[in-house]
C-alpha cells in the first residue's frame, strides 16, 4: 500500500472505465505559491509525536508506523520543512486537495508484467504528479493539502508531500482516523463533489476526472487505473477556503489531536507514569480491556486485510475474552461476545511494551496489548455519516451505538 487506502482486487478495467478521464492540457497551475505566515513549522519532536499518536487514531489500519517514521526522517535529512496551517487561517477564495495514493497487491499476469517492465518509469513522485496536475486543470495553486486520513504512514505522507511542494498540512482531515474506503470521506458526506480529481502514474500518464456520474464510482476508476499501472497518484476535492472552514466539510483539529496523545506518551514515559493511560486522557478516551493476544485470523478478501484479533484478559479482565472484527481496520469490539463499540467510533489495540498503536496485521501471540476507544468525529454520528460508515453497511446486523453509551 502506498498510503491512503487500499482500492485492490484481482480487476481488470472495464470497457469505459475511463470514460470520465481527458488528457490533460497543459498550463502553468495559477503562478507562484504564496507562503501563509499563520503557517507553524513542526521540529522532529512534533512530528514523532504526531506518528504515535496517528498510531492510536488510526484504529488498526493507515499504514506502518515504522515505514512513516522512516519517511519523515528522510525528510528531515534532506532539509525539507513541515508545516501546519489552522483550516480557519485559509482565505475563503484559497483552494486546498487531499493528495494520496493507492497501490494494487493484485497478482498481475505475466503479459501484462511484461509490458509494465518495458515501459520507462518517468515519475518518482506520482502523487506529487497528481496534485500538479489537478493545479494545472484549475489554473491555481493550492494553498495547502488536506490530509487523507489520521494513520501512521498515510499522516506522513501527506505531511511529506505538503512539504515537498512547499505548502503547509492543514490541520484538518477527512476522517480524523483511518478507514477502509473512499465512501468514508468527509467531503463526500458534505455534499460536495470529489471532483476534479487529478491522477498520474509512475510511467508518466496524467488524467483529470471531470465528472462523476455517482460518487461511489470514483473508488471503481481509480482503482482500475491503479491496478494496470501498480501504482496511482491521486489528488481530489479542490474545495476552497470557504467550504474548508465550513462545519462537518473536514475534521478540524485532528493534526493537533494526534500531536497532544502522542505528546502525552512521551512526557509519561519521561517521568515513568502509565502512557496509555495518558494517552486516553488527552484523547478523551475509554479503557476497554487488557490482555494479551490468543490468536489471530487473516484473510485478503477484495483488496481488503480481514480478520479478527482475540485476546484473553489480564489484570481487572482477567478470566474475560476480547476480539475484534478487522476490514483494514477495527470496525466491531466485543467482550466475552457482547458488543462494546463499532465504527466509526476509534478501537485500537495498542501495545503495552512500546506504547504504540499496533498496526494491522501486527501481532505475536502471547503479546500484551491495551485496547482503547475513542469517540469518532460528530459528523459521522449525523445521518449521512451513518448511512457511510456504521456497522449496517459493513453488513453487520447491528445498529450503531455511541461509544460513551456501550461502555458506560
Amino acid at each position: 500500500m502506498v498510503a491512503r487506502r487500499q482500492f485492490l482486487g484481482g480487476l481488470v478495467v472495464a470497457a469505459g472505465t475511463l470514460a470520465a478521464c481527458r488528457e490533460l492540457q497543459p498550463g502553468n497551475g495559477g503562478g507562484e505559491r504564496v507562503a501563509n505566515s499563520d503557517a507553524t513549522a513542526l521540529d522532529a519532536e512534533a512530528l514523532e509525536d504526531a506518528l504515535v499518536g496517528s498510531s492510536y487514531l488510526g484504529t488498526g489500519g493507515g499504514g506502518s508506523l515504522e515505514e512513516a517514521r522512516a519517511l519523515i526522517a528522510k525528510d528531515l535529512a534532506a532539509g525539507l520543512t513541515v508545516t501546519a496551517l489552522p483550516v480557519s487561517a485559509l482565505a475563503d477564495s484559497d483552494r486546498v486537495a487531499c493528495p494520496y495514493g493507492l497501490a494494487s497487491l493484485a497478482d498481475t499476469s505475466e503479459d501484462m508484467q511484461a509490458r509494465l517492465d518495458a515501459i520507462e518509469n518517468k515519475v518518482e513522485e506520482p502523487v506529487q504528479a497528481a496534485f500538479e496536475a489537478l493545479e494545472r486543470h484549475l489554473d491555481q495553486k493550492f494553498a495547502g493539502v488536506i490530509l487523507g486520513e489520521i494513520g501512521p504512514l498515510s499522516l506522513a505522507e501527506g505531511l511529506s508531500i505538503a512539504a515537498r511542494l512547499g505548502v503547509p498540512a492543514l490541520d484538518a482531515d477527512t476522517v480524523g482516523r483511518a478507514v477502509p474506503e473512499i465512501n468514508q470521506h468527509s467531503v463526500k458526506v458534505a455534499g460536495i463533489p470529489l471532483t476534479p480529481i487529478g491522477a498520474a502514474t509512475p510511467f508518466g500518464d496524467e488524467m483529470i476526472v471531470g465528472q462523476l456520474g455517482d460518487p461511489t464510482r470514483a473508488e471503481d476508476i481509480l482503482r482500475s487505473v491503479a491496478v494496470v499501472s501498480r501504482a496511482c497518484g491521486v489528488a481530489d476535492s479542490p474545495i476552497t477556503g470557504a467550504q474548508a472552514k465550513r462545519q462537518g466539510t473536514l475534521v478540524t483539529g485532528s493534526l493537533t489531536l494526534a500531536r497532544n496523545i502522542g505528546r502525552a506518551v512521551r512526557e509519561a514515559k519521561a517521568v515513568g507514569e502509565d502512557p496509555i493511560d495518558a494517552a486516553r486522557v488527552a484523547g478523551d478516551g475509554f479503557l476497554l480491556f487488557t490482555g494479551t493476544v490468543a490468536s489471530t485470523e487473516w484473510r485478503d478478501e477484495d483488496g481488503f486485510l480481514q480478520g479478527k484479533v482475540t485476546l484473553n484478559g489480564t489484570g481487572d479482565f482477567a478470566g474475560q475474552s476480547f476480539e475484534t472484527d478487522v476490514k483494514n481496520e477495527h470496525l466491531v469490539a466485543r467482550r466475552d461476545g457482547a458488543v462494546l463499540a463499532t465504527c466509526p467510533d476509534l478501537i485500537s489495540i495498542i501495545d503495552l511494551e512500546s506504547a504504540d498503536g499496533v498496526v494491522n496485521p501486527g501481532y505475536e501471540n502471547g503479546q500484551a496489548v491495551a485496547v482503547l476507544g475513542f469517540k469518532c468525529d460528530p459528523l459521522w454520528r449525523t445521518e449521512a455519516g451513518l448511512a457511510v460508515f456504521s456497522p449496517r453497511y459493513f453488513g453487520y446486523d447491528l445498529d450503531y451505538v455511541p461509544i460513551e453509551e456501550g461502555v458506560g
